[in-house]
Protein backbone atom coordinates (compact mmCIF):
# COMPACT_ATOMS: atom_id res chain seq x y z
CA UNK A 1 0.00 0.00 0.00
CA UNK A 2 1.42 3.28 -0.85
CA UNK A 3 2.64 5.35 2.40
CA UNK A 4 0.47 8.41 1.74
CA UNK A 5 -3.04 8.26 0.11
CA UNK A 6 -4.69 11.20 -1.21
CA UNK A 7 -8.26 12.01 -2.53
CA UNK A 8 -8.50 13.27 -6.02
CA UNK A 9 -10.73 15.89 -4.55
CA UNK A 10 -9.15 16.81 -1.44
CA UNK A 11 -5.59 16.76 -3.30
CA UNK A 12 -6.21 20.57 -4.17
CA UNK A 13 -3.81 23.38 -4.60
CA UNK A 14 -4.27 26.64 -2.64
CA UNK A 15 -6.52 29.43 -4.20
CA UNK A 16 -5.46 32.94 -5.42
CA UNK A 17 -7.11 35.94 -3.96
CA UNK A 18 -7.75 38.81 -6.19
CA UNK A 19 -6.98 40.90 -3.16
CA UNK A 20 -3.80 40.38 -2.72
CA UNK A 21 -0.12 40.01 -5.02
CA UNK A 22 0.67 36.83 -5.51
CA UNK A 23 -0.69 32.93 -3.37
CA UNK A 24 -2.87 33.46 -1.02
CA UNK A 25 -4.31 31.04 1.41
CA UNK A 26 -6.05 27.65 0.85
CA UNK A 27 -10.03 28.33 0.65
CA UNK A 28 -11.89 26.59 3.13
CA UNK A 29 -13.59 23.04 2.14
CA UNK A 30 -17.19 23.82 1.74
CA UNK A 31 -19.09 21.47 4.44
CA UNK A 32 -19.44 18.12 3.21
CA UNK A 33 -22.53 17.13 1.35
CA UNK A 34 -25.23 14.29 2.72
CA UNK A 35 -24.07 11.12 2.19
CA UNK A 36 -20.42 11.47 1.45
CA UNK A 37 -18.30 10.53 4.09
CA UNK A 38 -16.80 13.96 5.11
CA UNK A 39 -12.71 13.57 4.01
CA UNK A 40 -12.36 14.34 8.17
CA UNK A 41 -13.60 10.43 8.64
CA UNK A 42 -10.57 8.94 6.65
CA UNK A 43 -7.60 8.46 8.80
CA UNK A 44 -5.01 11.01 8.71
CA UNK A 45 -1.79 10.46 6.60
CA UNK A 46 1.27 10.25 8.17
CA UNK A 47 2.96 13.65 8.34
CA UNK A 48 0.39 15.87 7.38
CA UNK A 49 2.08 18.36 5.18
CA UNK A 50 1.00 22.10 5.15
CA UNK A 51 0.93 24.35 2.50
CA UNK A 52 3.93 27.39 2.48
CA UNK A 53 4.23 30.32 0.52
CA UNK A 54 7.18 31.72 -1.15
CA UNK A 55 7.90 34.97 -3.35
CA UNK A 56 11.30 34.55 -4.94
CA UNK A 57 12.59 37.56 -6.45
CA UNK A 58 15.38 37.13 -9.56
CA UNK A 59 16.99 39.86 -11.25
CA UNK A 60 20.41 40.47 -12.80
CA UNK A 61 21.04 41.62 -16.61
CA UNK A 62 18.05 41.66 -19.87
CA UNK A 63 19.70 38.76 -21.24
CA UNK A 64 20.39 36.69 -18.27
CA UNK A 65 16.74 37.02 -17.38
CA UNK A 66 15.53 36.48 -20.77
CA UNK A 67 17.57 33.35 -21.18
CA UNK A 68 16.24 32.17 -17.34
CA UNK A 69 12.84 32.73 -18.07
CA UNK A 70 13.12 30.81 -21.21
CA UNK A 71 14.73 27.68 -19.84
CA UNK A 72 12.99 27.84 -16.25
CA UNK A 73 9.24 27.13 -17.97
CA UNK A 74 7.33 23.64 -18.33
CA UNK A 75 4.38 21.94 -17.80
CA UNK A 76 5.87 22.03 -13.97
CA UNK A 77 4.84 18.47 -13.21
CA UNK A 78 6.96 15.40 -12.34
CA UNK A 79 6.23 12.42 -14.65
CA UNK A 80 5.74 10.15 -11.71
CA UNK A 81 4.37 6.40 -13.39
CA UNK A 82 0.84 5.85 -13.07
CA UNK A 83 -0.74 2.43 -12.25
CA UNK A 84 -4.92 2.98 -12.31
CA UNK A 85 -4.92 -0.64 -10.73
CA UNK A 86 -2.70 -0.11 -7.96
CA UNK A 87 -4.65 3.17 -6.83
CA UNK A 88 -7.80 1.45 -6.70
CA UNK A 89 -6.19 -1.61 -4.91
CA UNK A 90 -4.59 0.95 -2.29
CA UNK A 91 -8.17 3.00 -1.58
CA UNK A 92 -10.24 -0.83 -1.27
CA UNK A 93 -7.32 -1.51 1.91
CA UNK A 94 -8.09 1.83 2.99
CA UNK A 95 -11.98 1.57 2.81
CA UNK A 96 -11.66 -1.62 4.48
CA UNK A 97 -8.97 -0.65 7.16
CA UNK A 98 -11.88 2.21 7.84
CA UNK A 99 -14.48 -0.44 8.74
CA UNK A 100 -12.50 -3.00 11.19
CA UNK A 101 -13.73 -3.45 14.49
CA UNK A 102 -13.10 -0.65 17.03
CA UNK A 103 -12.22 1.95 14.51
CA UNK A 104 -15.41 4.01 14.88
CA UNK A 105 -15.43 4.17 10.67
CA UNK A 106 -18.18 1.51 10.78
CA UNK A 107 -20.53 1.99 7.48
CA UNK A 108 -19.63 0.78 4.24
CA UNK A 109 -19.99 -3.43 3.29
CA UNK A 110 -17.29 -5.20 1.41
CA UNK A 111 -19.09 -4.20 -1.96
CA UNK A 112 -19.64 -0.52 -0.98
CA UNK A 113 -16.34 -0.40 -0.49
CA UNK A 114 -14.99 -1.89 -3.84
CA UNK A 115 -17.66 0.67 -5.42
CA UNK A 116 -15.54 3.57 -3.80
CA UNK A 117 -11.94 2.23 -5.14
CA UNK A 118 -13.28 2.37 -8.34
CA UNK A 119 -14.82 5.47 -8.06
CA UNK A 120 -11.22 6.55 -6.50
CA UNK A 121 -10.12 5.17 -9.34
CA UNK A 122 -11.96 6.94 -12.07
CA UNK A 123 -11.48 10.36 -10.10
CA UNK A 124 -7.77 9.70 -10.20
CA UNK A 125 -7.17 8.61 -13.62
CA UNK A 126 -8.93 11.86 -14.88
CA UNK A 127 -6.75 13.68 -12.95
CA UNK A 128 -4.04 12.26 -14.09
CA UNK A 129 -5.19 12.49 -18.02
CA UNK A 130 -6.06 16.04 -17.20
CA UNK A 131 -2.48 16.66 -15.66
CA UNK A 132 -0.65 15.55 -19.09
CA UNK A 133 -2.58 18.05 -21.27
CA UNK A 134 -0.72 20.18 -19.27
CA UNK A 135 1.13 22.55 -22.16
CA UNK A 136 5.03 22.45 -22.04
CA UNK A 137 5.49 26.23 -21.24
CA UNK A 138 2.57 26.43 -18.11
CA UNK A 139 4.46 26.70 -15.27
CA UNK A 140 6.94 29.69 -15.39
CA UNK A 141 9.04 28.18 -12.85
CA UNK A 142 9.45 24.81 -13.53
CA UNK A 143 11.74 22.85 -10.24
CA UNK A 144 11.75 20.09 -13.33
CA UNK A 145 13.60 21.87 -15.65
CA UNK A 146 15.97 23.66 -13.06
CA UNK A 147 16.49 20.49 -11.63
CA UNK A 148 15.89 17.98 -13.20
CA UNK A 149 14.29 14.44 -11.56
CA UNK A 150 16.76 11.67 -12.67
CA UNK A 151 14.85 8.88 -14.46
CA UNK A 152 15.88 6.26 -11.95
CA UNK A 153 14.00 7.90 -9.02
CA UNK A 154 11.28 8.55 -11.35
CA UNK A 155 10.60 5.03 -11.50
CA UNK A 156 10.41 4.53 -8.04
CA UNK A 157 7.34 6.38 -7.68
CA UNK A 158 6.35 9.45 -5.89
CA UNK A 159 5.85 7.68 -2.76
CA UNK A 160 8.97 5.38 -2.82
CA UNK A 161 11.40 6.35 0.52
CA UNK A 162 14.21 6.77 -2.15
CA UNK A 163 12.60 9.35 -4.28
CA UNK A 164 11.24 11.50 -0.93
CA UNK A 165 15.16 11.29 -0.53
CA UNK A 166 15.92 12.57 -3.51
CA UNK A 167 14.01 15.41 -3.95
CA UNK A 168 14.91 16.50 -0.08
CA UNK A 169 17.98 16.85 -0.79
CA UNK A 170 17.93 18.26 -4.25
CA UNK A 171 14.83 20.28 -4.13
CA UNK A 172 14.13 20.36 -0.38
CA UNK A 173 10.54 19.72 -0.80
CA UNK A 174 9.10 16.37 -1.28
CA UNK A 175 6.63 17.32 -4.58
CA UNK A 176 6.18 20.08 -7.49
CA UNK A 177 5.33 23.34 -6.26
CA UNK A 178 1.73 24.79 -6.62
CA UNK A 179 0.09 27.66 -8.27
CA UNK A 180 3.31 29.01 -10.01
CA UNK A 181 3.07 32.43 -11.30
CA UNK A 182 4.63 35.64 -11.96
CA UNK A 183 3.79 38.63 -9.33
CA UNK A 184 3.29 41.50 -10.94
CA UNK A 185 4.15 44.93 -9.37
CA UNK A 186 6.72 43.58 -7.00
CA UNK A 187 10.19 45.09 -7.24
CA UNK A 188 13.68 44.40 -6.16
CA UNK A 189 13.73 46.51 -3.39
CA UNK A 190 16.46 48.84 -4.96
CA UNK A 191 17.18 50.72 -8.29
CA UNK A 192 18.41 48.41 -10.98
CA UNK A 193 21.19 49.17 -13.03
CA UNK A 194 20.49 49.72 -16.45
CA UNK A 195 19.76 46.62 -18.33
CA UNK A 196 18.96 44.54 -15.32
CA UNK A 197 15.12 44.07 -14.57
CA UNK A 198 13.68 41.96 -12.21
CA UNK A 199 10.54 39.46 -11.40
CA UNK A 200 8.85 37.61 -9.09
CA UNK A 201 7.78 33.98 -9.00
CA UNK A 202 5.19 33.25 -6.40
CA UNK A 203 4.54 29.43 -5.57
CA UNK A 204 3.40 26.94 -2.96
CA UNK A 205 5.08 24.23 -1.16
CA UNK A 206 4.89 21.19 1.40
CA UNK A 207 6.83 19.10 2.54
CA UNK A 208 10.42 21.54 3.39
CA UNK A 209 11.60 24.65 2.08
CA UNK A 210 13.08 24.85 -1.44
CA UNK A 211 16.45 26.50 -0.70
CA UNK A 212 18.57 23.63 -2.42
CA UNK A 213 16.70 24.56 -5.79
CA UNK A 214 17.43 27.69 -5.45
CA UNK A 215 20.93 27.90 -4.47
CA UNK A 216 21.25 24.99 -7.59
CA UNK A 217 19.92 28.53 -9.28
CA UNK A 218 22.35 30.69 -8.26
CA UNK A 219 25.21 27.99 -9.18
CA UNK A 220 23.78 27.82 -12.93
CA UNK A 221 22.90 31.67 -13.31
CA UNK A 222 25.95 33.29 -11.69
CA UNK A 223 25.00 36.83 -13.04
CA UNK A 224 21.57 36.49 -11.64
CA UNK A 225 20.53 37.66 -8.05
CA UNK A 226 18.10 35.40 -6.26
CA UNK A 227 16.21 35.83 -2.92
CA UNK A 228 13.77 33.44 -1.19
CA UNK A 229 11.08 34.78 1.31
CA UNK A 230 8.41 32.79 2.89
CA UNK A 231 5.43 34.82 2.71
CA UNK A 232 2.34 34.15 5.21
CA UNK A 233 -1.22 32.11 4.25
CA UNK A 234 -3.32 35.08 5.88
Amino acid sequence: MTETLRLPWADLPPATSREEEGPAAPARRPPARRGRRPLSAWPAPAGPLPWQAWHLLVHGPDAGMAAFATEAAGPGLIPWPFDAERVEEDMFALAIGANTPGSGRGGLSVEGCRILARQFRAAAEARHARLALRPDGACPLDFNRLVPVPDRIVHLGATHPDARAWLLANWGVVEAPAQVALVPGRKAGRRLPRGHRAVVYGFFTRGGMPAPVVRRMEEHYPALTFRLTARPLT
